[in-house]
């Protein structure tokens, strides 16, 4: 007797749906996303632009009265431009349409509902990082000053005297030495992204002539074993940032 044919199960079909249309559902998400954004600003940057050109038009109360050539001029641009944004939007209405079908037509392939579940789930640290994708700018400008400040606060407390040195009591010397050049050093990655081979370099050079540094300073010495620390630190700062950056990207891809 012919034993029948075996066939994967219905779960593993599932499955096999979800990472194959997955990525692409995903896809189209926050490409419908992007077109929604991109509208709302258009139609708001389209309304001032139809106020400006009221104003240039300057015909309130039936009256009119000559313009000068170059509000003549103004009010020529004001109006290729609105008909160009009245041409951008038609094209953006059109692939939010061909998108949103291509989006049901993947919903109606049986696994609409744990699509929905699956690109709506997305974890903690990927909503994370897409924030700090949005607020960049903001966070960059923020890191470059923490980034100074930091460097202050290393200089003062490495070639001050022992009783003025900042130190945190549970944290053993070592570790604190590290955390604080490996907080500098991702906070001027962060502000600098261009220049890490610049940071680096610096970086070293900097812990190497602190440490020179302490041997003009009462009741401090410099060792070879603090700049190795403070050296692990400056590379665990950069290393993390770059870490980060690769992790956004990867985000940003799926």
């Amino acid at each position: 007797m012919m034993l029948p044919a075996r066939f994967r199960s219905s779960h593993r079909d599932r499955q096999t749906d979800l990472d194959r249309l997955g990525p692409l559902y995903r896809q189209l998400g926050q490409a419908l996303a992007g077109i929604e954004r991109e509208c709302t600003g258009l139609s708001g940057r389209l309304d001032e632009a139809r106020t400006r050109a009221a104003a240039l038009m300057g015909n309130e109360d039936g009256i009119y009265f000559d313009r000068e050539p170059a509000d003549e001029a103004n009010l020529v641009e004001a109006e290729a431009q609105m008909m160009a944004a009245f041409r951008r939007l038609e094209q953006l209405r059109t692939q939010r349409s061909m998108l949103t079908a291509w989006r049901d037509e993947i919903e109606d392939t049986g696994v609409g509902g744990a699509l929905r579940q699956w690109a709506g789930s997305d974890g903690l640290l990927t909503r994370f990082l897409r924030v700090v994708r949005a607020r960049i700018a903001v966070i960059r400008r923020l890191s470059r000053f923490s980034a100074w400040m930091l460097l202050i606060v290393i200089v003062y407390a490495t070639l001050s005297g022992v009783e003025q040195r900042p130190s945190v009591a549970w944290l053993m010397p070592d570790v604190e030495r590290s955390l604080a050049f490996l907080a500098a050093a991702a906070a001027f990655a962060l502000g600098y992204p261009r220049q890490r081979i610049a940071i680096f370099t610096i970086g070293l050079a900097a812990v190497v002539s602190l440490e020179f540094a302490q041997a003009w300073a009462p009741t401090r010495h410099g060792t070879l074993h603090d700049v190795l620390v403070k050296a692990v630190g400056v590379s665990l700062g950069l290393l993390l940032v770059s870490g980060l950056e690769r992790l956004k990207q990867s985000v940003r891809v799926s």
